[in-house]
């Protein structure tokens, strides 16, 4: 069948790019999706079995999905492949799924646990896509958003990067979404309509304080790599363990200052570069936090310090070199110049 005839077979309330009606699209946005990390990946038989009820022939589709899909990739093991090419089958998985990510009682969700273990962890296997993906909903609900609106999902939605895609299901009247993402997963590849590019959009886990999180969890905590977004508008971009921002990350704040460096327990530690946000650098040593060690500084005037500081201030040896040729070179004492003899 071809890729036309299989847009045909289908109707818009199947699309798994459209959202039938704008209280859908607004149901997306429920709770986070909590529990499913804690489990152990499973073959994707074992991952069905507590929905087969719902999914009259899913031993089937499970056993033509392994058979169709990727045999031999360099990033998913043949279950996750599977899983993801489950997803994209015309079938009412799609369907049931988002009909428990969206159901209020959120326990309705739990029976998806072992399938939603296996799908995401194949999807944070992926690259994350960097760029624009698109999104209708039958209707004109254009009055309720904004250009640049940043909306937080915390279900599973399937986007595609070619704009027809979503076009083609979408009534006169649809309203037609252009997203731009920066960790969505392309899953065209392992795909059953590969023509269709569809990238998904993972949920993310939500905090008490209004932050947010994508990345990769263990035992329900920050682990490996993920982007933690401040409800202040800054966010961190690296390594995590248990946790704790633990090895190489990037910070940027609200008030315009960046920090590129290592960590340790949330704290920068090692070796760092932190951008003030009135153009001063530092650039050199950390401990708990505080530079320590040889560093760099320069002013935006190109005033420069080469030496040793110790919790954030000038202390030990150090050359302070003034734009107009000047130069102090001596010793510090808490960020006084206390001369060329100690």
């Amino acid at each position: 069948m071809s890729h036309k005839s299989t847009y045909q077979a289908k109707t818009k309330k199947e699309s798994r790019f459209v959202d039938t009606n704008f209280a859908e699209f607004q149901s997306a946005n429920y709770n986070p999706i909590d529990g499913y990390e804690e489990l152990v990946v499973s073959s994707l038989e074992q991952a069905v079995q507590p929905i087969h009820l719902l999914i009259p022939g899913i031993s089937d589709y499970v056993t033509h999905a392994k058979q169709k899909c990727v045999q031999n990739s360099p990033l998913l093991t043949l279950e996750e492949c599977a899983a993801i090419y489950l997803y994209t089958m015309s079938t009412n998985l799609f369907k049931q799924l988002n009909k428990a990510l969206r159901a209020k009682k959120r326990w309705e969700l739990k029976p998806w646990f072992p399938f939603l273990k296996l799908f995401i962890t194949a999807l944070k296997k992926l690259p994350p896509l960097n760029g624009t993906v698109w999104r209708g909903i039958i209707g004109n609900v254009t009055s309720g958003f904004s250009e640049n609106d940043n909306e937080t999902w915390w279900s599973v939605n399937s986007c595609s990067t070619d704009i027809k895609v979503a076009q083609v299901f979408l009534s006169p009247s649809g309203t037609l979404f252009a997203i731009h993402t920066t960790s969505g997963r392309s899953i065209h590849e392992y795909s059953a309509h590969k023509d269709e590019k569809e990238v998904v959009l993972l949920p993310e886990k939500g905090y008490p304080d209004g932050s947010r999180y994508e990345g990769y969890l263990k035992n329900g905590k920050r682990h490996c790599f993920g982007v933690h977004y401040y409800k202040d508008g800054g966010d961190y971009t690296g390594q995590w363990v248990d946790d704790e921002q633990n090895g190489e990350g990037i910070r940027t704040f609200s008030s315009g200052s960046r920090y590129e460096g290592m960590y340790r327990n949330s704290k920068k530690h090692g070796y760092g570069i932190y951008w003030f946000a009135n153009g001063q650098i530092y650039d050199g040593e950390w401990i708990d936090d505080k530079g320590n060690g040889q560093a760099i500084y320069i002013w935006p005037d190109k005033t420069q310090y080469r030496g040793m500081f110790k919790d954030n201030l000038k202390h030990g040896y150090g050359i302070l070199a003034f734009p107009d040729g000047r130069t102090w070179k001596g010793f510090w004492e808490n960020d006084k110049y206390k001369g060329e003899i100690q």
